[in-house]
């Protein structure tokens, strides 16, 4: 019988001897094996041997044939396996490859928790949130034990797991927003049907979240400082707390702070509006210390960021947070966040008779109700430079008395600023 696998020579029992005995032609052909219904080995004039497999699915009309490989793969009682499998799935109506194909098919659509992060920070995050630094490094952080494994056989208990081994080693406000932020990733990929369900669905929080109210006292500041003068940290995360005590401004506008946006004329910091919280630019005049760290950095520092790690990467605030956290056990005072420096700034400037407007002018935050935070970003065009410098000079000098220590036996007067 002829056909597209060439002219079929008869049916014999085949054996390793006898298919190795089989010589070439100058067409291909076939010939049966009488063990095996529609398993055949083919030889082609070239003198390269392949089974060939012909069957029949029941109920469809349906003929497959295939190869089932070399004969120098695979082995005659292989080839049999493998052919009996198909054939027998085909009597009982099934199309054995087909599901097959569909199976891998499958199994290629889906993503791991790799590959689910990558899809997830490309469509979703980076471009759009100013986060997306901090998004990626979190949820790789978080996933790092499962990225291998498929995002949709990740279970709630893999999650939990996950979290409270960070929990476990006192750091539950991490633990939380690592769980905020994997359950929006999850969220979004059973929004696009990537997965059946949500992992993190039902998982409780770490952290109430409630608002915090570290405030550093004095003998705190001036034992913190003198820890970052000690060397016990790298010149570069020191000098940003110090700033970010100096000036009230947060942890990762700080780091970020880059040559060109330093005025050496007026000795002024503007903070461009992409890299401001509220998307408006801010002006902070450099006075007394603040301005001696600036003037020291731009010694070294002719262009770009003024602040880098040891590595040579760009520091982040979460990069000031890991320095604190490894040295948590070091640390001259109670644990505190580079926020609570922040909030420390606010409310002892509050403390000295600054106006609120005023304070929060200096940080960046807008105060006042909806129609006075109005006016501001629509119509006032000023950044109080003068009273910034008035008042972020006074701050100087009492943060410099509490350094000293003198502020104990101090009274510190009030600034009037109205």
């Amino acid at each position: 019988m002829a056909s597209g696998s060439g002219l079929t020579r008869g049916t014999v029992s085949l054996t390793h001897r006898s298919v190795e005995a089989l010589r070439p032609a100058e067409t291909p052909y076939r010939v049966s094996d009488q063990r095996c219904i529609g398993l055949a080995v083919r030889v082609a004039p070239s003198g390269i041997k392949t089974w060939d497999l012909a069957y029949r699915i029941r109920g469809s009309g349906k003929v497959r044939r295939l190869s089932l490989g070399r004969v120098a793969d695979v082995s005659l009682e292989r080839a049999r396996q493998r052919a009996n499998e198909l054939t027998s799935a085909a009597r009982a109506g099934r199309d054995l490859v087909a599901e097959e194909e569909e199976r891998r098919a499958a199994a290629a659509s889906r993503l791991t928790v790799q590959k689910l992060i990558e899809l997830y920070l490309r469509r979703r995050v980076t471009g759009r949130l100013r986060t997306a630094k901090e998004i990626e490094s979190r949820l790789k952080r978080a996933l790092a034990p499962i990225l291998h494994r498929h995002a949709d056989d990740i279970r709630r208990r893999d999650i939990r797991e996950l979290l409270d081994a960070v929990a476990d080693r006192g750091i539950e406000r991490e633990a939380e927003k690592r769980r905020q932020t994997v359950g929006t990733m999850f969220r979004w990929a059973l929004s696009q049907d990537i997965v059946e369900t949500d992992a993190t669905a039902g998982l409780k929080a770490y952290d109430p979240c409630t608002p915090r109210d570290r405030v550093l006292t004095v003998e705190e500041i001036e034992a913190l400082w003198k820890w970052l003068d000690s060397g016990t940290l790298p010149s570069d995360p020191a000098d940003i707390m110090k700033l970010e005590l100096l000036t009230g401004a947060r942890c990762g506008e700080i780091s970020g702070l880059c040559v060109e946006e330093i005025h050496h004329g007026e000795w002024t910091w503007t903070l461009p509006a992409a890299r401001s919280k509220n998307k408006r630019p801010r002006v902070t005049p450099l006075v007394g210390l603040a301005r001696q760290i600036i003037e020291a950095r731009l010694s070294t520092v002719q262009a770009g960021r003024l602040f880098t790690a040891e590595t040579g990467t760009v520091l982040t605030a979460a990069h000031i947070g890991h320095y604190l956290l490894v040295r948590r056990d070091k640390l001259p005072i109670d644990k505190f966040t580079t926020h609570d420096l922040r909030r420390t700034v606010a409310t002892m400037l509050a403390e000295m008779g600054i106006a609120l407007d005023l304070v929060a002018a200096i940080v960046g935050h807008e105060a006042g109700g909806k129609e006075t935070r109005t006016l501001v970003r629509h119509y006032v065009r000023t950044d109080l430079i003068e009273r910034k410098a008035l008042v972020l000079r006074a701050w100087d000098e009492r943060l410099q008395d509490i350094v000293a220590g003198r502020e104990a036996s101090k009274v510190v007067r009030l600034l009037k600023t109205g």
